[in-house]
């Protein structure tokens, strides 16, 4: 990880200062890379928690995807890119801003990573020097009238005691069913177990502290698993489920002799698919309805892509499980490059997660509209 910190005097106001550096109309008066608005966040604002943004490096030939994750009117502004390519790690910035006698006082952190140090390193420098040139001609501009603060209050922090237990609940019952299932040699134990690990990596990011509302995160999960457990029933009592888990499951209990891993690999497939194109827009959607509705569901959308790496953790534990004749042959590949590349790879040939994930929570807020 590379971090650098710049600083720059401004002869305006903060609120003047908070317009030039978060809303793209004003960005790419100084800007040396070329900003977009995908979505508004908060109160359909720039400078929303949540907002979407589309960021053009010089040269047009790379682009960074933005949300924007904190943000305290006239302070402080947090984003992350969360979509820089397969061999991006992360880059996140935090702009501060400090009120002095003859107008304010900018202070811009940045924090990289690539899979390579020496990546790291060259494009760290290369970024600095395209900052400093920005904010060169940013401290020349004459300012724009200052922004308006956002009616929006932030949330509190909430006890997620009685959410993690009930979330641990859940949890243990998930296990229990994968436990069942490996028992009678029934192959749905395979995506049983993953959906186990799906969850116990919700409940770990919440405990790491890695989001900014656990509670949601935790209320999630008995949701999740109403869906998914409902259709399991189903299922296995030869009753109607819904069609993405009616074809989920039948292609998990499918075998193949001469290619074992071949039915798993597409049992697990077709159950991710269900559970994120079928049951996360109506879960969150639900959820927020139900316990959330006087927030601003876009509020949320940081957290929920910070859990994108929970699917890569939990089918690598189960990649750990299988026995060496279920393990798709290029597992021994996968094992040597970064977690990220290999996802990428795989969803240019298959499902790509990241891509449902996305267009789930924007059906959700599509729901809840």
């Amino acid at each position: 990880m590379t971090l650098f910190q710049l600083h720059r005097d401004l002869r305006c106001s903060p609120e003047q200062a908070w317009t030039m550096l978060t809303d793209p109309e004003h960005m790419n008066r100084w800007s040396t890379a070329r900003i977009e608005l995908r979505e508004p966040g908060v109160g359909d604002r720039p400078d929303g928690v949540g907002a979407l943004r589309t960021v053009t490096l010089p040269g047009g030939r790379a682009r960074l995807r933005e949300v924007v994750e904190r943000s305290d009117f006239a302070r402080s502004f947090d984003y992350r890119v969360y979509d820089g390519g397969p061999a991006l790690l992360d880059h996140s910035g935090r702009q501060e801003i400090a009120p002095t006698s003859a107008g304010c006082t900018l202070t811009w952190t940045v924090q990289m990573q690539l899979v390579s140090r020496a990546a790291t390193s060259v494009l760290a420098k290369r970024v600095r020097g395209q900052v400093a040139d920005s904010l060169d001609l940013l401290a020349g501009l004459e300012p724009p009238a200052p922004a308006t603060a956002p009616v929006v209050e932030r949330r509190r922090p909430v006890d997620t005691t009685d959410s993690r237990r009930a979330a641990m609940q859940v949890l243990a019952f998930q296990r229990a069913t994968a436990d069942r299932l490996a028992a009678a040699d029934d192959p749905k134990q395979w995506f049983a177990r993953v959906y186990s690990y799906v969850t116990d990596e919700m409940i770990g990011v919440c405990d790491r502290g890695d989001v900014d509302n656990p509670d949601w995160v935790l209320a999630l999960i008995p949701v999740f698993d109403e869906y998914y457990m409902r259709n399991l029933v189903a299922f296995e009592a030869g009753e109607a489920c819904e069609p993405m888990w009616q074809r989920a499951w039948s292609t998990c209990e499918r075998r193949d002799e001469r290619k074992p891993h071949l039915p798993v690999v597409k049992g697990l497939v077709s159950g991710v698919a269900a559970h994120i194109d079928a049951d996360l827009p109506r879960a969150i959607s639900g959820l927020h309805l139900a316990a959330f509705a006087d927030r601003d569901l876009r509020e949320f959308r940081p957290d929920y892509l910070r859990l994108a790496p929970v699917f890569s953790a939990a089918s690598d534990r189960l990649l750990d499980d299988l026995p060496r004749s279920h393990k798709p042959w290029w597992t021994g590949i996968a094992a040597r490059i970064h977690p990220q590349i290999r996802d990428a790879l795989i969803a240019r040939q298959g499902y790509d997660v990241r891509r449902h994930r996305f267009t789930a929570f924007r059906t959700a807020i599509d729901l809840t509209s």
